[in-house]
């Protein structure tokens, strides 16, 4: 019961972070937490929870990210200025991660997601903008990366979250390009937290093993899925997402 309630919350949350790109840890995390205790189900702890989910999203970006690069959606220059910068400091978040306050950090992603998502919803999209026509602010990109890659590697979440909503109301980057590219960076930075929860010992083989395999289907259907919903409905929904993540977030600090 318990694998098969694991396999479960893998793939549907796993659908909704293709389609929005959101690599999966800001649902993954609250849902392995609280859902299996509505059926009776002891959860797993959040360290292993965390390695777990590491792993995870690293599989299933890969497969998202292959996804929306065939509509023509994730700008490698993008990823790469973002993602190399950020999978390096999600490294030594997660290498450090046994000797800070997991509260604390959550506390400061929570009220992070929530000030994003109103943003993005307040931010007014130039459509106009080609992907194969995108500029950007390369430092602008490179800090942002640090900053949330280097947090993200301590709860092991590698801040699809944070990073979505700072590309479309910082860097001015389209939500489907953002979408798609949030993926590719993700699949780095997701890489280097899954290698430090298992130098660490965070890492279960039989659950991961499942949560990963039960993911990949879910990412396929969702980021095909992604493109036959309109730009503004993204939007909405992705903030609306990141809002409830962020309230249920602090809500469970202050408790």
């Amino acid at each position: 019961m318990e694998l098969v309630l694991l396999g479960l919350i893998s793939f549907f949350t796993s659908v909704v972070s293709g389609m929005l790109g959101l690599g999966g840890a800001v649902l993954l995390i609250p849902s392995y937490l609280y859902i299996p205790s509505l059926f009776g189900v002891n959860p797993l702890d959040v360290k292993n929870i965390s390695g777990m989910t590491s792993l995870q999203v690293f599989s299933a970006s890969m497969v998202g990210a292959l996804v929306h690069r065939q509509k023509g959606v994730v700008n490698t220059q993008l990823v790469l200025v973002i993602g190399i910068p950020m999978a390096i400091a999600s490294l030594s978040g997660a290498l450090a991660s046994g000797a800070v306050d997991p509260n604390f950090i959550i506390t400061i992603f929570a009220l992070m997601a929530v000030l994003g998502a109103v943003l993005v919803v307040m931010k007014r999209e130039n459509l106009e903008i080609e992907n194969n026509e995108l500029k950007f602010s390369k430092a602008g990109a490179i800090g942002i990366a640090t900053v949330v890659g280097f947090f993200g590697g301590i709860v092991g979440a590698p801040g699809a979250f944070l990073i979505s909503p700072l590309m479309i109301t910082v860097l001015n980057i389209p939500t489907r390009v953002t979408i798609g590219s949030t993926l590719g960076i993700v699949l780095l930075s997701a890489f280097s937290a899954s290698v430090g929860k298992i130098v660490v010992g965070q890492v279960s083989v039989l659950p991961t093993t499942i949560a990963v395999l039960s993911s990949l289907p879910g990412v396929y259907l969702g980021s095909k899925f992604s493109h036959r919903i309109q730009t503004r409905t993204l939007r909405w929904a992705l903030a609306l997402l990141i809002s409830i993540v962020g309230i249920q977030m602090l809500y469970k600090i202050v408790q």
